[in-house]
């Protein structure tokens, strides 16, 4: 289960795992809602591999954490890599430029998670 946490729970597992998907969501948002049991099932997938972690912070409860990290929409899942801010390069599929990621925001399927996770894990 994906562990609804306030921010000082980020802060202390930011350094006690690689790769951390945090997923700032509010209790009114149907999208945010949505995109819980995606992320359920990846916590479930990647329960046993300590270097993927899955966590939620509720922006209506904890609005600084919102401001703190830009959030502008929901939902929004920050990406964190070696207790920073990631730097996840994809290709803008409209520009065929490419964008360099912290974060994706809005309902996403579950692939794109996977992509970010072996884009860290597997190799860039």
């Amino acid at each position: 289960m994906v562990a609804d946490v306030s921010p000082e729970v980020v802060e202390r597992v930011l350094g006690e795992t690689k790769l951390l998907f945090v997923d700032a969501w509010a209790p009114w948002c149907g999208p945010c809602i949505a995109l819980a049991p995606i992320l359920e099932e990846l916590d479930g997938k990647y329960t046993d591999n300590p270097d993927v972690r899955f966590l939620k912070v509720n922006t209506q409860e904890y609005t600084k954490f919102a401001m703190d990290n830009a959030i502008h929409a929901i939902p929004c899942v920050l990406i964190f890599f070696d207790g920073e801010p990631a730097k996840y390069e994809v290709m803008d599929e409209r520009t065929g430029a490419k964008r360099t990621l912290d974060r994706l925001i809005g309902l996403r399927p579950a692939e794109h998670y996977e992509d970010v996770i072996r884009y860290f894990l597997d190799g860039r």
